[in-house]
C-alpha cells in the first residue's frame, strides 16, 4: 500500500514502538524506560500536530470531508491521524 509509506505514518509507528519498548523496560531499568516512554509520547504529540496540518492543507478533500477528518483527528488524536493516513489513499480518491 502506497499510503503506508508516508513519512508521517512511519513516524507514528516509530513513536508507538518506542513507547511500548519503554513500557516494557520500566521493570528492568526505570530511568531508560521512562525516557523512552516520554520520547514515544513526544513523537505522538508531534504526529498529532502533523496530522492536523495534513488535513488542513489537503487539496484533494472536499470541504465536508476536510471537516469530517479534522473532527476525527482532533477528538481521537493518535488513532484519528493514523486512520486518516491509512484511508487517504491517493489524490482525488478518499474513503469517508
Amino acid at each position: 500500500m502506497i499510503n503506508l509509506r508516508k513519512p508521517a505514518f512511519i513516524f507514528s509507528l516509530i513513536g508507538i514502538i518506542l513507547f511500548f519498548i519503554g513500557l516494557y523496560m520500566l521493570s528492568e531499568n526505570p530511568s531508560t524506560g521512562t525516557t523512552l516512554m516520554y520520547v514515544g509520547v513526544g513523537m505522538a504529540v508531534i504526529y498529532w500536530i502533523w496530522s492536523v496540518i495534513d488535513v488542513l492543507t489537503a487539496d484533494d478533500l472536499k470541504p465536508f470531508q476536510k471537516k469530517f477528518w479534522l473532527i476525527i483527528v482532533l477528538i481521537v488524536p493518535a488513532f484519528g491521524g493514523a486512520m486518516y493516513h491509512i484511508m487517504h489513499q491517493r489524490s482525488k480518491k478518499i474513503v469517508t
